[in-house]
C-alpha cells in the first residue's frame, strides 16, 4: 500500500508542474462516406477523364468510397487537433493550435492538405495569431449549411457557395468540343473562399458584447498571396437566438502572372490600362436564426469572383443566394436541407458554344436534403441527396450519400 501511495505521489509531483504551465486539449473528428455520383446526367458523348485519379469510359453513375481529404467529394473534417493554452497572468494567455488531417479510407496522412497550425497571444476580448489559419471568410459557413463537411454540402460542387472545386472541361484540340470532364478537379483558392486555409497569415481579433471582428492579412513580400486580406464582422445575440455576419476577401493574385508588365510600368512610370491589376474579391452577408431548440433556418447572399461555380472560364464570377432549414422533432433525429441559386456574371464572349452555335448560359439551381440519426452527442449516421441543375448541362451533378461521423 505504501508503495502505491509513493508511486501516486511521485506521478502527481511530476504532472503538477506541466499542468501549471500549459493546458493541452486533444479533440478530433473521424468520418467516412459512401456515395453514388452522376455528372452531366451520364452524357454518352463524354468520358469521366478523372474521378479522384481514376478514369472511366463514360459518365454513367459511379459508386465511390475512397475519400479524399476526409470525405469523398469535398474538403473533409477528419483530423486530430491539439490546442495549447498557457496562462501568463493579467488575463493574458499564450495560445497555439496544430491540426493533423487524415483520410478515413486510405489513411495516406497529411501531405495533401495544410490545416491549422498557428501560435498567438490573447485575452478574453483580443487576440493576435500567426501561421496557417481558418480563413475569416470561411468561418461562418457551418452556421448556414447544415451539411457542411459532407458530400451534401453547399460549397463548391454543390453550387450554393464559393469554394475550391469545380468540374473542369476537357476539349478536343481540333474541334473545341467538350469530350470529357475532370470531376471535382482541385483548384486551390488559398482560403479566400468558403474552402481551405490561409497560410502565412497574421490575424487580429476583437470580441465585445456579442460583436466579433477578425482581420487577416498576408505579410510576406515574397509570397504570391502578398496583398491579400480577409475580414469578418459577426454578431451573436444573447441566448444564441440568432447570429449574423458580414465577410469579405480580396487578393491581387492577378499580378503574379504579370511580372513582365509590372517591370515595364516601373521603368516607364506608367500604369497599366487593362484590368490585370484590379484583383479579385468576394463578399457575403447572412444570418442564422433559431426557433427554440427544434428549428434553425438561415439565409445568405454572396458575390463571388473567386471560386465561383463556373470559375474555370469566368473571371467575373457570379452571385449565390442560399437558404437552409434544419428541424429536430426528436432529440436523436433531425432533418435538414438547403436550396441555392447561382446567377453567373460571365461575359458572353467567354461562354461555351453548343452544337448550334448558341452561347450556353451558366445559371444554376442546387439543393440538398437528408436526415441524421444521433446515437449520442458525439456519434451520428446520416443519409441524403444533393443535386445541381445548371443551364450548362455539363455542370449538372447529383449525389446520394450514406455516412457515419464521430466527434471527440
Amino acid at each position: 500500500m505504501n508503495r502505491k501511495i509513493l508511486s501516486l505521489a511521485v506521478a502527481t509531483a511530476l504532472a503538477t508542474p506541466m499542468a501549471s504551465y500549459a493546458d493541452v486539449k486533444l479533440s478530433g473528428i473521424v468520418q467516412a462516406e459512401m456515395i453514388s455520383l452522376e455528372v452531366a446526367e451520364g452524357d454518352e458523348k463524354l468520358t469521366a477523364s478523372s474521378i479522384r485519379g481514376n478514369s472511366f469510359d463514360d459518365m454513367d453513375r459511379q459508386t465511390l468510397t475512397n475519400d479524399f481529404l476526409g470525405t469523398v467529394l469535398n474538403e473533409g473534417p477528419n483530423h486530430l487537433q491539439f490546442d495549447i493554452d498557457e496562462k501568463l497572468g493579467g488575463g493574458l494567455s499564450a495560445q497555439a493550435r496544430y491540426t493533423a488531417a487524415f483520410n478515413a479510407s486510405g489513411n495516406f496522412g497529411t501531405a495533401l492538405i495544410g490545416e491549422e497550425a498557428w501560435v498567438g497571444l490573447g485575452t478574453a476580448n483580443f487576440h493576435v495569431r500567426y501561421g496557417t489559419l481558418t480563413g475569416a471568410y470561411k468561418s461562418s459557413h457551418t452556421m448556414i449549411d447544415p451539411w457542411s463537411f459532407t458530400s451534401l454540402q453547399a460549397r463548391a460542387t454543390g453550387g450554393g457557395m464559393s469554394g475550391e472545386y469545380f468540374n473542369r472541361f476537357v476539349t478536343d484540340a481540333a474541334t473545341g468540343k467538350v469530350t470529357g470532364i475532370d470531376v471535382n478537379r482541385w483548384d486551390a483558392q488559398n482560403g479566400l473562399t468558403n474552402d481551405g486555409f490561409v497560410e502565412g497569415a497574421l490575424e487580429l481579433g476583437v470580441n465585445y458584447y456579442g460583436f466579433s471582428f477578425t482581420l487577416q492579412g498576408f505579410v510576406d513580400d515574397a509570397s504570391a498571396m502578398d496583398g491579400a486580406g480577409l475580414l469578418e464582422l459577426r454578431y451573436s445575440a444573447p441566448g444564441d437566438f440568432f447570429t449574423m455576419w458580414l465577410a469579405g476577401s480580396y487578393t491581387d493574385l492577378d499580378d503574379v502572372g504579370n511580372v513582365g508588365s509590372d517591370i515595364v510600368d516601373a521603368v516607364t512610370d506608367e500604369e497599366e490600362v487593362d484590368d490585370d491589376n484590379e484583383g479579385l474579391g468576394n463578399w457575403k452577408i447572412g444570418g442564422a436564426f433559431k426557433l427554440g431548440s427544434m428549428v434553425t433556418f438561415g439565409l445568405q447572399y454572396e458575390d463571388a469572383e473567386i471560386g465561383a461555380l463556373d470559375n474555370g472560364i469566368n473571371p467575373d464570377g457570379g452571385n449565390y443566394i442560399l437558404g437552409s432549414l434544419e428541424i429536430k422533432p426528436m432529440p436523436n433525429i433531425s432533418f435538414a436541407g438547403w436550396v441555392a441559386g447561382y446567377l453567373s456574371d460571365i461575359d458572353e464572349k467567354l461562354r461555351m458554344i453548343d452544337n448550334e452555335g448558341n452561347p450556353i448560359e451558366e445559371d444554376a439551381l442546387s439543393w440538398a436534403v437528408g436526415a441524421k440519426y444521433h446515437f449520442s452527442q458525439r456519434t451520428s449516421v446520416y443519409a441524403g441527396y444533393r443535386q445541381t441543375d445548371s443551364d450548362n448541362d455539363y455542370r449538372d451533378e447529383n449525389v446520394a450519400t450514406l455516412g457515419i461521423r464521430h466527434v471527440f
